[in-house]
């Protein structure tokens, strides 16, 4: 949200009023020279989006503004202003009500750019009976008056009001929320370069001097690929603008006399450009409300991986400090207890004899055995090696500690002093795979390398054991693959899970320099 002051209640007031003359005056330039057929009317659609942009306590500088601009408009053309004062009182009255109802069904709603039941209510109550019933005043309330040629024809006048409301509601409103909640668009180069060629081309094909009646359907649909670019690149934003550029060119070149539009009478042809302009306009709202569902919904699912990604990597942090707490604990605590109980025991034996000092004996024995078994659980949980004489040894004391009938061949070369983060990243990537080899590959040669790469490091654990049966781009991860991808992309790594040479599994990690 803005924290930008508010604008003070008469400045606002002075910008309707300024935003109404200027879009009366553009509603003008597009009527038809038959004073009886008007293509588009854009007044009540600035008050219904400044109504919907501003809070309730301020709707009086809108209101005020709306009469002021009218009032100036048609003051330059002689109108008297009491004529001018009728014929807006509804929709002055009119579409206030219905922006209290849209303002309430979107105070419901989450996510308002992108919900269908919004959407409706705005094309039945803004597009529909808002226009109806405000031309319908018009009509009434213009008898006898000067404006009576001009906006007696109801179903003309209506269809020029629901135009406006359904091409320039949608591009203010959605344009204003965007800056408020934004979500990422296509603004390239090369993109904004193919929205301008698309529409260079939709006037070149729309101004064409060739005979209509073959190209006319072609020319019908000529604007689809430059709303759908928009649409996809700039999401509601874009749909709404461009619909709003294609109208207006619509409706600009049928007043010349050109374009797939012209019928025998300019009556019919203003109908024909309302009518095609209002469908193609509610087709595209909708389709834009599906790409920003999807829009939303991809950049929801990329937030919460995001934080699932930051919350693994502090799970993994907290394990790694539990983990030397853990070993510090057993180490100096109760590995110091054992080797004094081993000690105590050694000095009985010299003194018992007999079965007493064999069973001493026995009982040291076991208790060794107990202080040694301690001890490589606490160098498996954290191994002191890493902190004090780097990766590289600490790999080949992991490869030289495993047991069971699989053979480890290291090949570790000598490499600078790695970041603690990075070194207990790699080494734990190596722990797990050899660990995912002896149990689960039944691998019988493991081999592990450690080396220099492109200025980084790559570190290869390739076993012989069963590898994939099926295609390793298909393998869904276990919760120890997962971890290894994780502590790999938390050094700024890359993971590679591929089949090895000699049937078994490869697992590759490839450390850029800049984490070296």
């Amino acid at each position: 949200m803005s924290t930008r002051p508010p604008m003070p209640s008469l400045a606002l007031a002075a910008v309707v009023t300024a935003s109404v003359a200027s879009s009366q005056w553009a509603s003008m330039l597009l009527w038809m020279p038959n004073p009886h057929s008007h293509m588009v009317w854009f007044p009540g659609a600035v008050l219904l989006s400044a109504l919907l942009l501003q809070p309730r306590r301020r709707w009086w500088a809108c209101l005020v503004g709306t009469a002021l601009g009218e009032a100036a408009a048609f003051g330059v053309l002689g109108v008297p202003p009491l004529a001018v004062t009728r014929a807006m009182l509804g929709s002055l009255l009119l579409t206030p009500a219905v922006a209290v109802g849209l303002d309430a069904l979107r105070s419901r709603l989450r996510s308002p750019l992108e919900d269908f039941r919004l959407l409706t209510a705005f094309v039945v109550l803004a597009g529909l009976a808002l226009p109806m019933l405000s031309a319908g005043w018009i009509a009434w309330s213009i008898r006898g008056t000067v404006l009576a040629p001009y906006l007696s024809d109801w179903p003309n006048v209506t269809l020029a009001q629901s135009l406006g409301n359904l091409m320039l509601v949608p591009a203010v409103v959605w344009t204003a929320l965007r800056r408020r909640r934004a979500v990422p668009v296509d603004a390239s180069g090369v993109s904004v370069a193919v929205g301008a060629a698309l529409l260079v081309l939709l006037c070149v094909l729309w101004t064409w001097r060739v005979p209509m009646d073959r190209l006319q359907p072609m020319l019908m649909v000529a604007p689809v690929p430059f709303l759908i670019w928009a649409m996809v690149s700039f999401r509601a934003v874009g749909a709404s603008l461009a619909m709003l550029a294609v109208g207006l060119l619509a409706m600009h070149f049928s007043a010349a006399g050109i374009g797939p539009f012209i019928r025998d009478d300019l009556a019919t042809t203003t109908v024909a450009v309302q009518l095609w302009t209002v469908a193609l306009t509610v087709a595209l709202l909708y389709m834009t409300v599906v790409v920003e569902q999807r829009a939303t919904r991809t950049q929801a699912l990329q937030h919460a991986h995001r934080r699932l990604q930051t919350m693994t990597v502090q799970l993994m942090r907290a394990q790694e400090d539990e983990r030397a707490r853990i070993a510090r604990d057993l180490h100096d605590g109760i590995n110091q207890s054992i080797a004094s109980i081993a000690i105590r025991m050694s000095i009985e034996r010299q003194h018992a004899e007999g079965s007493t000092r064999a069973l001493l004996s026995d009982l040291q024995t076991a208790v060794t055995d107990v202080s040694e078994d301690v001890r490589r659980l606490s160098h498996e949980l954290h191994p002191s090696l890493l902190r004090y004489t780097g990766l590289p040894d600490a790999l080949r004391a992991l490869c030289d500690a495993q047991a069971g009938a699989a053979q480890v061949r290291a090949r570790i070369e000598d490499l600078p002093e790695l970041p603690l983060d990075v070194a207990t990243a790699l080494y734990r990537i190596a722990q797990e795979a050899l660990q995912n080899a002896h149990k689960h590959a039944s691998a019988t040669v493991i081999d592990v390398r450690l080396e220099r790469f492109d200025g980084g490091v790559r570190l290869e654990i390739e076993d012989n054991g069963v590898g994939f049966r099926d295609d390793p781009s298909t393998h869904v991860d276990g919760l120890g693959l997962l971890s290894m991808r994780e502590r790999a992309r938390e050094i700024g790594g890359e993971l590679q899970l591929r089949a090895g040479g000699s049937g078994g599994t490869r697992v590759t990690v490839v450390v850029p320099p800049a984490r070296r």
